[in-house]
């Protein structure tokens, strides 16, 4: 069975693969932008309420 390799999903574009849109970023573990959000409280919290929006639209499984 052959392997695959996982593709990484952006956490600032809910649902949404990395594209590698920050400049010299290798995935989301290095990207410039990630970082700022996430270092910023206010746009924290609006990513938290942007990923339960996002959440509650999925159906149940």
């Amino acid at each position: 069975m052959p392997r695959t390799t996982p593709t990484p999903r952006c956490p600032i574009r809910v649902g949404e693969p990395c594209s590698l849109c920050f400049p010299g970023a290798t995935g989301p573990q290095d990207c410039g932008l990630v970082y700022l959000v996430q270092s910023d409280p206010e746009w924290r919290e609006q990513l938290a309420d942007k990923r339960r929006e996002v959440q509650a639209r999925r159906p149940a499984s």
